[in-house]
């Protein structure tokens, strides 16, 4: 047998090499690698791969003939060997002779030829989709002139490792579409119909949630599901769609075996043969009945929310702005001032005109944020002397000497929310407080307001947790709803401020308020 007839039959049994065909690509090269070693009869033959970024190429299997063993997983980096990456990418066969003085294998003289003492290098770059994916490298100890034919040997190879990867992505993609089918099936319920509509399947989604068995499905139409919901014309827009080559797509209601209503997020497409006829309808369905529940209910609750927001704003603007304004004017007036000094009560209706006072502007901030409920409502807004109305909604409180408000310039605000929002930080940070001498800073640098306390302090994560609508700190002594710093927080980001929170090192919270709409 001549030396082409040897590499020639190891050609033949490469190509039926099972490995390749089922992907096998680690298996396969270690096959590959020990039939290039026994057909050239060279020292060492390994494949190298690129890894995802291009920049080293990865040992998949080494055999060397002196140790009788194969070997994986080292790199070598383009950085370190970059004439040898170059060659590759040029789609040369690194036909080195002399490996010591080649252009392209040069590099590698101290730390692989000499600690190896490899003396000719045969490489050859293995493609795949238009690029080079790694190389195959053949390697012998003694200086080794390459034969034309080890050449095209190593070339044939070289395919084959290419076929082989070929056939591993083809088994990745299989693998990965049935995991998907499996997720969707899972997931979703589906269904298959012929071109009659007449259901051929369904999966087992499909049969728990709308209550019916395979057996009493199978053969009939989707009528069986049918809730009466839909308008006239609704399926036919479907059929038009579908048939047009389109995705049709709704949220559609049905009914299930029991007759209860449930709610199937639904894709609709038509099935057509390699003529274009129509074989059947596919749909895949996704259960929102849970989604459309809560929706309905949340719609019903803004309903009466709205209502009683209605109802609160009228009663309170009547007990607030008339009936009790209407009560002390007529008391005052009746009594006169000799009488009230005689009954020693100007100091109580005093307090009583206050608390009115200080009501009327809570009411005003009541009415604005239940304003707030009704649909595509916009806050009403001025420019106000931002330390004015603090001053003016404080003045009548009984905390007011614990608060030092400076310059806070103009802004673009809702008087009565902004107050209210800032009231309750100001609340607060004197509430949770436990110093002999409270007492609350509020400060502007530029387009950021500061409220400075020095209480107990907040933590910015903290604030964050509880921002959360009825949540309260572990272990805390004062009562409350956990509702107070929520809605403040939504006050001031209706205006489109944003608001932070730092714990001082002195102790204490200051609070950061970026007024993103207003001016110096």
């Amino acid at each position: 047998m001549t030396y082409q007839d040897k590499l020639n039959e190891v050609l033949l049994a490469q190509s039926q090499n099972e490995l390749f065909y089922i992907g096998d690509i680690s298996g396969g090269a270690q096959v590959l690698v020990k039939q290039i070693i026994d057909a050239m009869d060279c020292d060492m033959a390994s494949v190298w791969l690129y890894n995802n970024e291009r920049d080293s190429i990865v040992l998949q299997q080494l055999y060397s003939k002196a140790e009788n063993k194969f070997s994986q997983g080292s790199s070598l980096l383009r950085k370190e060997f970059p004439q040898y990456f170059d060659a590759l990418d040029d789609d040369q066969v690194i036909v080195a002779e002399d490996a010591e003085t080649h252009p392209a294998t040069s590099c590698f003289l101290e730390k692989y030829l000499h600690p190896f003492g490899i003396k000719s290098m045969l490489d050859v770059p293995i493609w795949y989709r238009g690029r080079s994916i790694g190389v195959i490298c053949v390697e012998n100890l003694t200086p080794r002139l390459w034969k034309k034919e080890e050449i095209d040997f190593t070339r044939i190879i070289s395919s084959f490792y290419s076929f082989a990867f070929s056939m591993k992505e083809t088994r990745d993609l299989a693998d990965r579409m049935i995991s998907t089918e499996n997720f969707i099936d899972k997931a979703t319920l589906v269904s298959i119909t012929d071109s009659k509509g007449r259901i051929t399947y369904v999966n087992e989604k499909f049969t728990k949630v709308s209550g019916y068995e395979l057996e009493e499905v199978l053969g009939k139409d989707h009528s069986i599901l049918n809730s009466g919901e839909q308008p006239d014309g609704y399926w036919g827009k479907m059929y038009e769609t579908v048939l047009g080559g389109g995705i049709w797509n709704d949220v559609v209601t049905n009914r299930n075996k029991n007759g209860n209503l449930y709610y199937v997020d639904t894709y609709i497409r038509a099935i057509f043969d390699s003529s274009g006829n129509l074989e059947g309808f596919s749909s895949v369905r996704q259960d929102v009945t849970g989604i459309i529940k809560a929706s309905k209910e949340i719609e019903k609750k803004n309903t009466y929310l709205e209502h009683a927001a209605k109802i609160l704003r009228h009663d309170m603007h009547s007990g607030i702005n008339t009936y009790i304004p209407r009560g002390i004017s007529s008391l005052e007036r009746r009594m006169g001032e000799e009488k009230a000094k005689e009954l020693k009560i100007e100091a109580p209706i005093k307090m009583i005109k206050e608390g009115l006072r200080h009501t009327q502007k809570v009411y005003r901030g009541v009415y604005e944020f239940t304003n707030l409920v009704k649909k595509d409502v916009v806050l009403n807004k001025s420019e106000c002397d931002l330390r004015s109305i603090l001053e003016d909604y404080l003045n009548s409180t009984a905390y007011r000497a614990n608060v030092e408000i400076s310059d806070l310039g103009k802004c673009n605000v809702n008087e009565a929310l902004f107050c209210t929002a800032i009231d309750n930080l100001i609340r607060n940070g004197l509430r949770y407080n436990d110093s002999s001498s409270k007492l609350v800073k509020i400060y502007r640098v530029n387009d950021r307001l500061f409220i400075e306390d020095n209480g107990r302090g907040l933590s910015s994560s903290d604030f964050k947790h509880l921002s959360q609508p009825y949540v309260r700190k572990e272990g805390q002594k004062e009562s409350g709803s956990g509702l107070g710093l929520n809605i403040c927080i939504a006050i001031l980001e209706e205006h489109g401020f944003s608001i932070s929170c730092d714990k001082l090192p002195q102790g204490g919270t200051k609070i950061e308020i970026i007024l993103s709409t207003c001016g110096l």
